[in-house]
């Protein structure tokens, strides 16, 4: 019974904060949201063994989505890695959350970095947000992709609605701030 409950979740929106550091480590927190409304996730987050497998899945499957797409930082290959997955119910709502910690990291140097991603065209099936946190003075040179975006100094927000076009190339293009060895 529990699995024809699974069958009945449906994924109604998604976001991603990456955080970009000067070492090169980027940490993402990719949130999905699902409509639950026959409390299936509610079920599984109350019992331990249950919790325990169905993290342990959703960790597994999207660690193979993440090692079919290709990203690269400066021509060079990174290779994303799940860190954590857990389940969260949002309050008194039908609405549940599946969160990912995903970290990856490149060589950035100085002058112009890029990061590159090619994922699988597809149409978005609901709408989704993503941001960019470059560290302080970060100047964003260029970005292609599909998505809509704005760039706030150095900080970049993505976005699609349900039923665009999303994925294949995309490439960020930014210079990182210079670091002084001055504590002032």
């Amino acid at each position: 019974m529990l699995n024809e409950l699974s069958e009945l979740v449906e994924p109604v929106h998604a976001e991603s904060f990456f955080s970009v550091s000067m070492t090169g480590e980027i940490h993402e927190r990719l949130s999905y949201e699902y409509a639950d409304a026959e409390g299936y996730y509610r079920k599984v987050v109350r019992d331990q063994d249950l919790l325990t497998k169905e993290v342990e899945k959703l960790a597994a499957n999207m660690q193979f989505y993440l090692d079919k797409e290709r990203v690269e930082i400066n021509d060079e290959k990174v290779k994303s890695k799940v860190n954590m997955c857990d389940i969260f119910p949002k309050g008194a709502t039908e609405v549940v959350a599946v969160i990912f910690l995903i970290d990856f990291t490149g060589k950035f140097k100085p002058g112009k970095n890029k990061i590159v991603t090619w994922l699988e065209e597809e149409i978005a099936p609901y709408d989704f947000e993503i941001q960019w946190r470059f560290p302080l003075g970060t100047r964003i040179v260029e970005i292609d992709t599909l998505l809509e975006y704005e760039i706030y100094d150095d900080i970049v927000t993505l976005w699609a609605t349900e039923g665009q076009d999303v994925g294949g190339y995309e490439r960020m293009e930014f210079v990182l701030p210079e670091v002084s060895l001055d504590a002032n």
